[in-house]
């Protein structure tokens, strides 16, 4: 994205677009979805997204266009039918567990940030946020054993690390 005449713009005018991974999840096959249901299906994994909807949906986005960004509801593990529309913006932020992974979407960002907290906090705060989501503490517990740790290691940590401009070694405040 070039600076867009940052210096001519008021900082009253700048305009801040933010975009989740998770609205790329792919769209779970009955089989997949049953999976998940029961917290056997690996969302952590690469191959959990929708590589080409996201890729394109960024690029858009960098070329200025309006977008229609998709809807995950975590809950039925499916795909909603609505859309959040975004804008085009002067600073774009793409977050999520493997922003990072693929070299394609990473070639994109002027600004890599890696934000690590201390895995007993990631736990405790998984197991809260998925127990609002009605997952009982078995369930995400055994998922994360299963699926998020290892991924979170394999595909995560080694790849935000080295390409981070910035990483930052957790603290009490991440």
């Amino acid at each position: 994205m070039e600076l867009l005449g940052q210096n001519k713009v008021d900082h009253r005018q700048r305009k801040v677009a933010i975009v989740s991974q998770d609205s790329f999840y792919r769209v779970l096959t009955p089989d997949q979805k049953a999976k998940a249901l029961k917290g056997h299906y690996n969302f952590d994994h690469p191959d959990a997204f929708d590589k080409e909807l996201m890729y394109q949906t960024l690029k858009d986005i960098v070329e200025g266009s309006v977008v229609e960004v998709p809807t995950y509801d975590f809950v039925t593990h499916s795909r909603l039918q609505d859309r959040i529309t975004v804008y085009p913006a002067d600073v774009v932020l793409f977050e999520g567990i493997l922003v990072f992974y693929s070299q394609e979407v990473r070639d994109m960002f002027h600004m890599k940030l890696f934000v690590d907290t201390d895995s007993d906090v990631r736990l405790s705060r998984r197991v809260l946020r998925d127990m609002k989501r009605g997952r009982d503490l078995e369930q995400i517990l055994n998922q994360y054993t299963t699926f998020v740790k290892p991924a979170f290691e394999e595909f995560c940590l080694p790849v935000n690390v080295q390409q981070s401009h910035t990483p930052s070694p957790y603290t009490d405040d991440n």
